[in-house]
């Protein structure tokens, strides 16, 4: 059977979360038997994964549009677009709720999912304690706030250290004296115990840093999915995360983030509200972190295991596609 995929190319980029999860559906879909050519119609069945205002929607084909999202409130022209789909799809139970309030009807989940390469390793309590950051320079994944609370609790003690993994750009301020360093251009300024990578990873190279690191620190103002942490967790690395958002705040456990929903501090990208990370909770976390790390290690490197079980990407898109193919085989 014939499934169509339509999305822009630029989504295929596996750099970002649209392409990682583009490429890992059409691989999963040829796995299981799918034929999938790009944009056509003369598949009887179309996945258009995407903006929905980048959706192709041929005629005489039954369309299924499919998209994340990350704030409460979804673009007028967004929503009429999804309403004119046969199916909608989204990728986890927050984002059905988001849609169904905004006029979208019978919404159906199709959660992203994990590689095996993704494997699990138990941390070793080391002499430094490393916390890491990935997703800037985007504002939504708080990399500033992480930078804050790391400071405040271990600024320049060598017992600890942050790593801040930029893609391509870092926009955190990472100085303890930021007006000299801007005027006098001081090196020594710079946090002793803060590291900037801006370097394009590639899977082996994230794989490895996961491995390098004690624990993730992902204070994020909402996700579409989130697969930054849920790599983390498939690796048996502790995750400091907020969950409201979270297809799988289950396996977020102990060190869940507190949040509350707040109007958008960027409503032109993303409308309505969002949720906004407490610092205090993130402080708080960090430091309980450090003085129970082995417990922490333990219980994430435990349900590791679990996590790859439940979100393996073949069995998710053969149950997403499996009522499609009955439909139409």
């Amino acid at each position: 059977m014939q499934i169509s995929f339509s999305t822009i190319r630029a989504n295929f980029n596996k750099s970002v979360g649209y392409g990682h999860a583009a490429q890992m559906i059409v691989d999963s879909l040829i796995k299981l038997g799918y034929q999938v050519p790009f944009q056509t119609p003369k598949a009887p069945v179309q996945l258009n994964f995407s903006q929905p205002n980048l959706f192709k929607l041929h005629k005489n084909q039954y369309q299924i549009g499919y998209m994340p999202w990350e704030s409460t409130k979804l673009r007028d022209d967004w929503a009429e677009t999804l309403k004119l789909c046969d199916e909608v799809w989204t990728t986890s139970t927050w984002c059905k709720e988001v849609f169904e309030t905004n006029g979208i009807k019978d919404v159906k989940v199709f959660p992203h999912g994990i590689e095996d390469i993704w494997k699990p390793r138990k941390r070793i309590k080391g002499d430094v304690i490393k916390f890491l950051h990935i997703g800037e320079p985007a504002p939504r994944k708080a990399g500033q706030m992480t930078v804050d609370a790391f400071v405040e609790l271990f600024a320049n003690d060598p017992r600890y250290s942050l790593t801040i993994k930029a893609y391509n750009n870092n926009t955190t301020r990472i100085y303890n004296n930021y007006i000299d360093k801007e005027i006098i251009g001081l090196p020594q300024n710079v946090y002793s115990n803060i590291n900037v990578i801006t370097d394009d990873y590639d899977e082996s190279k994230m794989l490895q840093l996961y491995y390098d690191h004690d624990v993730l620190v992902y204070p994020s103002y909402g996700e579409g999915f989130g697969f930054i942490p849920l790599q983390a967790l498939a690796t048996g690395m502790p995750v400091i995360s907020t969950f409201q958002w979270a297809e799988y705040s289950d396996f977020l456990g102990p060190l869940k983030l507190k949040s509350k929903l707040i109007e958008s501090p960027w409503p032109f990208v993303h409308p309505g509200k969002v949720f906004e990370p407490n610092y205090k909770h993130l402080v708080e976390r960090m430091k309980e972190f450090t003085l129970d790390q082995e417990k922490y290690n333990e219980y994430y490197f435990n349900q590791s295991t679990k996590v790859h079980e439940t979100y393996n990407w073949l069995q998710l898109t053969k149950n997403a596609f499996e009522h499609i193919y009955k439909k139409f085989s």
